[in-house]
């Protein structure tokens, strides 16, 4: 009987094994082979890998998954074949060998088993120098961020072969990673594996971190290197780690090393200071602040590194500042005075209020012992003049003004100076307290400036290949400016119109690079994928925007949102512009608010009569909902001029209610099945109208159902290029957009990972000529409270664009932030700064309005956390804008049960008032 194994194995026997997709045939029949008789499968492997890649790009399920269950019998041929400890990289380094799952011989699949890898590479006829070069390649190759699978097979590759492995970002992850499983039973180290199969001696077992980190050749190498790589801190953050015992987590474990002389706990301090300096994401230098806290430096430590922790606690995250506040604390009275001074002043200079008012109240005690610290120090609180939090300026003035007279006249006369920072409601007690001339009130912020028409369009391409390299961008673009696509569309249909063969010529390029496959649904859905189809449309090729076009309509499909009207229109386009063209577009607006200019319409509809075209349904639909509803009727009457009859005027939704969604309630059951966490709301409710138009005007009419968490935490909007266009698709009807966008705001004020782009949705609307009502001031209160500080801004300059062109309505707003904040959707420490700006930029009238009504509606919960900061920035507006209206709710602000400081706060706010 022939030894097969000794025979050279055919292609064809090879490609069959893969085909196969059993990825242990391979390794079975290939690996006992000698790597000399693999050579002739090297080729024509690199031209089956170039052949599946492009199966892949198919957009048949059934030729996609076949191809894809043929990569990894394929790779570890590859790998197996390899001339090189290059080529083998090449091949091991493949994305999906080591994520998707292998299929079984008998059926059925397995995880990827990184040991089944790691046998096939050292049972071949390989040497040590080829495993040691691969095992180097792999390291190097590792990203920062860790590939647990290749470090297994470069670690495993490395104790196999004796390699040196290079302390890269990546082998340093993957190296944390391995000491911390240590701690769970099952887990063999692979020196312990190799024993296990026979394959060498046994070695010691670890059950604990420390003795494993005791037994590594290179823990003070590595362990230096940690420092440097990212994402090291969430492990020695890690709390089911010390839940298992100290000897499990990382910043004991490496304490218990400094103590034994292993590491060098000098160093290892300054490395920890040094990274928290350098600053990092606060889950990850959480780790090292928990190293910090375990290190424990002595009186002696943290004097020589003082300098060090200044700056730490002036410069540093929150965390940290705050961990570096409380060490110097605790070295209160060897401390230099200048030290102390710069490190007062560089506290106060931040925004966090708990740091200020700790560092105000050790600097008080320090100015109570005297000496010469007031001409230190002095100078140093006036930085608290300008914090952000009134009760700190209010406790620094005191402060202030107690110890002024210990110190000298140049001292005095630089804190006198400083005062001029303070906020208009403490100017009068700072002239008083500090015996200061009479400070000349601010200057009132002119009002943002806004043009007195909407800024005007993109201007036109010039010509075929100026519209196709905007076009191009306009594909590659993820949020795409309604603007520009409005242009760019409207460009498109029309020089199809007058030249189709130049346009056609001028996108060649651009078609040539679109992989020509049959669009699934969920990409024609999105508007690159539905300016997909239009280009195809354009260059003679094969697509189905009509069938995907009506799908969207659909008045029985599961999603309904007016977000997919661009995209409708797009799929129109395409599926008209062979069959029926047009000479331009109707809809596209003639102002950059979105609007269309009622004369430019009519004269449009005479553009079509004179070349015999009809309006395409969905572009004069848009085009109506564009149009001032006053001048819709003369443009009905044009159109009926013409022979031509326009869709049925359906008034569009108006919210008729308000649903209240408290944590106590349960939620509704989503339509998937599963029971969403409880989000705090209040969302408008509307009954939709027994009969829906067609069309895209019927979209509008859907408005999203309150009671169901789904779609309120941005799952109806499946991309946040659909938000944008919000706006510009109803802009005579902000309320009914408001409705509609009202999930991605609310998404934005629960959490930070909801709609992550700055929203345009609330400035859009600020923008629009139509009524700016209830639903809109509630979308502008949720985004005033947004988790994000860019969302919020967001939020100021729609609030700053109502305040300009009047059409803010400040008593809404304040009632609905009033509504908000007893539900805890709204957060005081977000919105009242925002509220700061926007009085600091011209509306503070409009915002003592606001605050006026949240303070009367709140004067029955005195205790309310965030009231004593509310009628601090109410007083500044009021002292600011000269304001003199009495303010009944102060008669009981002012006196108990409610707090101290709001009693403070309140009788300065009373004293302002009074005329």
């Amino acid at each position: 009987m022939t030894d097969r194994t000794s025979e050279t194995i055919s292609w064809d026997e090879v490609r069959a094994l893969i085909a196969a997709r059993v990825p242990q045939g391979v390794i079975d029949r290939l690996s006992p082979l000698p790597v000399a008789e693999l050579r002739h499968l090297r080729a024509p492997l690199r031209g089956l890998r170039t052949e599946l890649s492009r199966e892949l790009s198919s957009r048949d399920n059934q030729r996609y998954r076949t191809a894809y269950d043929q990569l990894a019998p394929l790779h570890f041929a590859g790998i197996l074949s390899a001339a090189t400890p290059a080529e083998a990289h090449g091949w091991l380094t493949a994305r999906r060998l080591l994520t998707e799952s292998w299929l079984r011989a008998g059926g059925g699949g397995d995880n990827p088993d990184f040991h089944t890898v790691l046998l096939a590479l050292i049972r071949q006829d390989r040497d040590a120098a080829y495993h040691r070069e691969l095992a180097v390649r792999l390291a190097e190759w590792l990203p920062a961020r860790g590939d647990h699978a290749r470090w297994f097979l470069a670690h495993g590759l490395a104790v196999w072969s004796g390699a040196d492995l290079p302390a890269t970002d990546g082998y340093l992850t993957g190296w944390v990673h391995e000491g911390g499983m240590t701690r769970y039973p099952y887990h063999r180290e692979i020196g312990g594996w190799f024993a296990d199969q026979g394959l060498r001696e046994p070695v010691p077992h670890h059950d604990t971190l420390l003795s494993w980190l005791r037994d590594q050749p290179r823990t003070a190498e590595f362990v230096r290197r940690l420092f440097d790589v990212p994402d090291v801190g969430t492990a020695f953050a890690d709390p089911y780690a010390a839940a298992d015992g100290p000897d499990h987590a990382w910043p004991t474990a490496l304490t218990a090393l400094a103590a034994e002389g292993v590491l060098d706990r000098a160093e290892l301090i300054d490395r920890c200071l040094g990274r928290l300096l350098r600053g990092d994401r606060p889950g990850n230098l959480r780790g090292f602040l928990r190293l910090y806290a375990a290190l424990a430096p002595d009186t002696e430590e943290l004097l020589a590194r003082a300098h060090d922790l200044v700056r730490l606690a002036a410069e540093g995250a929150p965390g940290a500042a705050k961990a570096a506040q409380t060490a110097l604390r605790s070295v209160d009275g060897r401390l230099p005075a200048d030290l102390f001074g710069e490190l007062t002043a560089g506290v106060l200079a931040r925004s966090e209020k708990a740091l200020a008012t700790t560092q105000l109240t050790w600097a008080d005690a320090v100015l109570r012992r005297g000496g010469a610290a007031a001409d230190d120090l002095l100078p140093a609180l006036a930085a608290a003049f300008i914090h952000p939090a009134p009760a700190v300026r209010e406790r620094a003035l005191g402060l202030v003004a107690r110890h002024l007279p210990d110190a000298a006249p140049a001292t005095a006369e630089t804190v006198r100076a400083a005062a001029g920072g303070l906020g208009p409601a403490l100017r009068p007690e700072a002239r008083r307290l500090l015996a200061l001339p009479d400070l000349a009130t601010a200057t009132a912020q002119a009002a943002a400036a806004l043009p007195a028409a909407p800024a005007a369009l993109p201007a036109a391409p010039a010509g075929p290949l100026d519209l196709a390299e905007r076009f191009g961008a306009l594909m590659a673009d993820r949020i795409p400016d309604p603007g520009e696509f409005e242009t760019v569309l409207a460009a498109l249909v029309a020089e199809h119109h007058r030249d189709a063969a130049a346009l056609r010529s001028a996108l060649a390029p651009l078609a040539a690079r679109r992989v020509e496959h049959k669009v699934h649904f969920v990409e024609a859905r999105s508007i690159d994928g539905a300016l997909g189809c239009l280009l195809d449309a354009l260059t003679g090729r094969p697509h189905e925007s009509g069938g995907y076009g009506a799908h969207l309509l659909d008045p029985h499909a599961q999603i309904r949102s007016p977000a997919v009207i661009p995209v409708v229109r797009v799929h129109e386009a395409a599926h008209h512009v062979a069959d029926a063209p047009v000479p331009l577009l109707l809809a596209t607006p003639t102002a950059g608010d979105g609007t269309i200019d009622p004369a430019v319409l009519v004269e449009r509809l005479a553009a079509y009569r004179a070349v015999g075209a009809r309006p395409w349904p969905a572009d004069l639909a848009q085009a109506l909902l564009r149009t001032d509803p006053g001048a819709v009727p003369a443009v009905r009457a044009t159109a009926a001029a013409f022979g031509w009859d326009l869709p049925a005027d359906t008034p569009l939704p108006a919210p008729d209610g308000f649903h209240t969604q408290t944590a106590d309630q349960p939620e509704q059951l989503s339509r998937y099945g599963w029971v969403p966490a409880t989000l705090p709301r209040i969302v408008p409710l509307a009954a939709t109208a027994a009969r829906v138009p067609e069309g895209i005007t019927g979209l509008l009419h859907f408005l999203p159902d309150p009671t169901e968490t789904g779609h309120f935490t941005g799952m109806l909007l499946t991309s946040f290029a659909e938000v944008v266009q919000l706006s510009w698709l109803a802009p005579w009807h902000p309320e009914t957009v408001a409705a509609h966008g009202l999930p991605a705001v609310v998404s934005q004020a629960g959490s930070a990972s909801g709609f992550r782009a700055a929203n345009p949705l609330l400035p859009g609307l600020a923008q629009s000529p139509g009524e700016f009502g209830t639903v809109g001031h509630l979308a502008l209160a949720y985004g005033l409270t947004a988790v994000r500080a860019d969302h919020r801004t967001a939020a100021l300059d729609a609030l700053l664009a109502l305040a300009a062109r009047g059409r803010l309505r400040p008593e809404v707003l304040g009632d609905w932030l009033t509504a908000l904040w007893r539900l805890t959707a709204a957060k005081p420490n977000r919105f009242l700064p925002v509220l700061a700006d926007a009085a600091r930029s011209g509306a503070g009238r409009e915002v003592w309005a606001v605050l006026a009504t949240v303070i009367t509606a709140l004067v029955s919960e005195p205790g309310r956390r965030g009231l004593a900061d509310t009628l601090a920035l109410a007083a500044d507006c009021a002292a600011a804008e000269g304001i003199h209206t009495p303010l009944p709710a102060l008669d009981t602000l002012t006196t108990p049960p409610a707090p101290t400081r709001v009693r403070t706060e309140a009788a300065r706010l009373a004293r302002l008032l009074t005329p």
